[in-house]
């Protein structure tokens, strides 16, 4: 065989090496973070499924694939943190999941700067709504999840229009300062992750965001994110788990691989938090 030959199909073998591999990345996959918190009586376990992103797209002919996935993961509540509806695709996917998972736990949401810059925004959230979904514009609840009190907050996107974002400072200061006399586990819903520092500013035990779609194209080991929203090139919070000293910071990659610029190395995903009592 000849040299060129062989350099021939050594091409060809490392071709179909990198589609394969970019295939495989192309699967939605599930993604699970466990923690522990002091904050929850003994033996408790807390399920959340983190949905952000989905952008209406639909897996499947009917959204089954994704739905059934929730299903497996049996969670005690379910996080919507933005970007859920566009205004670019018809509703269709969005509501075959809400109409798929309604019934499986309390879901909880927090608009994306897709929802805000919507003309259909008030139809929007009554939507939402209609499915039985809880929407925290820059407020907090607190409800009982296996026995124990727990705290969920919401902040609205920051959206106004291009390329301006409103300060959240004062409405931050003014919802969630007194939040750092409570003891209870405390959980805040945002779209954006790159806010982080001035979420650290309140005593949240754990912040969970999307926005930055996996930065779009990641190399394993080397690039977490070529591009995000809001963080311009070699991004910092495109997806994982970021530790802030006793703040756990998730931020999803998300479930919509819509964008103009492909996904490469970077899967959508499926996010499921374990929270248990411990240390």
């Amino acid at each position: 065989m000849t040299r060129k030959k062989k350099r021939v199909i050594a091409f060809i073998v490392i071709a179909l090496l990198i589609v394969y591999m970019i295939m495989i990345y192309r699967n939605l996959q599930i993604r699970v973070y466990r923690l522990e918190t002091p904050l929850l009586s003994e033996n408790t376990v807390i399920r959340i499924v983190l949905i952000s992103d989905l952008h209406s797209q639909i897996y499947g002919k009917d959204q089954s694939p994704l739905i059934e996935k929730v299903i497996k993961l049996e969670p005690d509540l379910i996080f919507l943190t933005g970007d859920i509806l566009d205004d670019r695709v018809p509703d269709t996917g969005t509501l075959l999941f809400l109409s798929g998972v309604k019934d499986l736990a309390p879901m909880y949401y927090v608009t994306g700067n897709h929802e805000r810059m919507s003309r259909r925004f008030e139809e929007r959230m009554e939507l939402l709504r209609s499915f039985g979904v809880v929407i925290l514009p820059d407020a907090y609840i607190e409800t009982e999840v296996k026995g124990n009190e727990i705290i969920i907050a919401g902040l609205d996107d920051p959206y106004i229009s291009w390329p301006v974002d409103k300060d959240q400072s004062e409405i931050m200061e003014k919802t969630f300062r007194e939040l750092d006399q409570r003891k209870e586990y405390k959980i805040l819903l945002a779209h954006r992750p790159e806010r982080v520092e001035q979420y650290l500013e309140y005593s949240f035990n754990l912040i969970v965001n999307g926005h930055s779609h996996g930065g779009q194209v990641r190399i394993p080991l080397i690039l977490n994110g070529l591009y995000a929203p809001n963080q311009g090139f070699f991004p910092k919070y495109t997806g994982g788990l970021y530790k802030h000293g006793g703040t756990m910071q998730i931020v999803s990659r998300g479930l919509s691989d819509m964008e103009k610029i492909p996904r490469i190395f970077n899967p959508t995903e499926l996010v499921c938090i374990i929270v248990k009592s411990g240390k």
